[in-house]
């Protein structure tokens, strides 16, 4: 196998190259591990995220807020039992089964 060298034109004599044949540095390149700065998660450090804040179920605020959804649930309930809808079935069910009791001999 032969081993070729890089030659100046110039001088005619062996060049001595310091950097890489392809230089990564610049984040051009994707895939080798090289992140540009301008991109998140490259390592900069930028704002810092906010942290959600826990409920805190000693508060007034929340007691309010949790009378406010105990309310509304007890009206779904209410309105769920005065639906025109269920009543329909429930009638519909207790009817069910009275066929055999009705004579049909007209």
């Amino acid at each position: 196998m032969k081993t070729w060298k890089e030659v100046s034109v110039h001088t005619g004599q062996e060049i001595d190259e310091d950097a890489p044949t392809n230089a990564v540095g610049g984040g051009a390149i994707a895939g080798v591990g090289v992140d540009h700065p301008d991109y998140p998660g490259s390592g900069e450090p930028g704002k810092k995220k906010k942290k959600n804040t826990l409920i805190d179920g000693r508060s007034k605020a929340y007691k309010e807020h949790r009378r406010r959804l105990e309310a509304a649930r007890i009206k779904r309930q209410e309105a769920a039992r005065k639906s025109k809808f269920v009543e329909d079935i429930v009638d519909n069910i207790s009817e069910f089964g009275i066929e055999e009791h009705i004579d049909e001999t007209v």
